[in-house]
């Protein structure tokens, strides 16, 4: 669909402070690496700043966020610039993480509505502060709530298939409950399923992440409870040598980056303990398709300590745009009611500061650190760097780069 922008403009002088618009062509958008979907218009004068990037239909909100603040950081050169988001809609998380830009950059929202005249629509910036909650997501079952459906006989099996997989908590098992199946992982590679099957389940190990066809057929196995009361050996022996490759690719270093990190941040100790506490387990589900935040925010890491739930987010590759999406994720979270109920596991009431560490890789913090002149309160995301030899010695000797954060934690006697 061909849109006339300029023409728009025109027909709506008092929407935006500046009268005249001139379009960014498309070779300057690519030499400039602004993403070629959105139309971008830029006015003002020397002492103030004022662009437009305008879309007839957004896919993914913190693209179309990124790209803004990128359009605008190209315009300001340092001095304060005003830049109006254009679009049929947008999400309350995103309006919400508008409302956290800050910075040389003053960012607005603005409807367009394509056949209604007026078409342009103006959103009252009290609505980017609202702090209306709303519900999102439902409860995640446990075990016994997991089981009850199930019948008597299948029911008591399942005690017997969590009490083995509780066994293997000190080597870094875990489970992760859902509405249909019961996922055990090992960091993020799954190593065995339980499904539900009507009244009762099937138990099966998961080797898909596997390279080599003739292993993943050995350690393909079911399992099943004996009338003894016991897992079938074959199942438990190839579960117990499933962990024992996956060890030996830790110690030789074989793991992915991303893989050893979560398998780190998943078990909690060290230097995280002291920090932030135990790991803390996402307990929300979303109730249908829509709710795809609900399954990215799963993909953040939260600690519990001293009645507080502290979020970290994992930053290895795209650093603008997770930044951009942590932004947008981290309003989802706060207008939320899920955290109004959140628990430690003593059943105790934790709250959130309304902080994400960004947890990444050294030489990417750099590139992070750009965002903070976007951000009205670079506070609420401080950027932790790994350590050179993080793989082979662990990550204790975490660098706090946000100075303001760092002081704090040095008056509490943390680094």
């Amino acid at each position: 669909m061909s849109i006339t922008w300029n023409s728009i403009w025109e027909t709506h002088p008092d929407v935006f402070i500046v009268k005249e618009w001139k379009e960014y062509p498309e070779d300057k958008k690519r030499a400039s690496r602004l993403p070629l979907q959105y139309a971008y218009f830029m006015g003002g004068e020397t002492t103030l700043r004022v662009g437009i990037i305008a879309s007839a239909t957004i896919n993914r909100e913190e693209e179309f966020l990124l790209a803004g603040l990128l359009w605008g950081h190209r315009l300001s050169n340092g001095t304060k610039t005003v830049i109006y988001y254009v679009a049929p809609d947008f999400s309350t998380s995103f309006l919400t993480g508008l409302s956290k830009v800050g910075g040389i950059i003053d960012a607005r929202a603005v409807y367009w509505r394509e056949k209604l005249m007026p078409s342009l629509y103006p959103i009252p910036e009290k609505q980017l502060f609202s702090r209306v909650r709303y519900p999102m997501g439902e409860d995640r079952p446990n075990w016994k709530r997991w089981g009850e459906s199930l019948n008597p006989v299948a029911r008591q099996q399942l005690v017997t298939v969590n009490n083995f997989f509780s066994q293997l908590a000190d080597r870094r098992v875990r489970t992760v409950v859902k509405n249909q199946t019961i996922n055990i992982y090992w960091g993020n590679y799954e190593i065995a399923e339980v499904r539900k099957k009507g009244k009762k389940f099937e138990l099966n190990s998961k080797v898909k992440w596997l390279k080599s066809s003739e292993q993943m057929q050995k350690w393909q196995k079911q399992g099943w409870v004996d009338a003894s009361g016991s897992l079938n050996p074959e199942f438990s022996a190839t579960i117990l040598e499933i962990l024992d490759y996956l060890e030996s690719l830790q110690k030789a270093g074989q793991l992915r980056p991303h893989d050893h990190l979560a398998l780190m941040l998943h078990n909690g100790e060290g230097a995280l303990k002291m920090l932030w506490g135990s790991p803390w387990a996402w307990p929300w589900l979303p109730k249908d398709r829509s709710e795809t935040a609900v399954l990215e925010l799963e993909e953040w890491f939260y600690f519990q300590g001293n009645g507080q739930l502290s979020v970290v987010c994992p930053i290895f590759d795209k650093s603008l745009l997770r930044a951009a999406r942590s932004i947008l994720l981290a309003s989802v979270l706060e207008r939320s009611l899920l955290l109004v109920s959140a628990q430690d596991d003593q059943g105790n009431l934790l709250v959130w500061d309304g902080r994400v560490h960004w947890l990444t890789t050294p030489g990417k913090e750099e590139e992070l650190r750009r965002s903070y002149s976007w951000l009205s309160d670079v506070s609420r995301f401080p950027i932790w760097t790994l350590p050179e030899d993080w793989q082979e010695n662990g990550i204790d000797a975490l660098n706090c780069q946000s100075n303001h954060f760092s002081q704090s934690l040095v008056q509490k006697g943390y680094l």
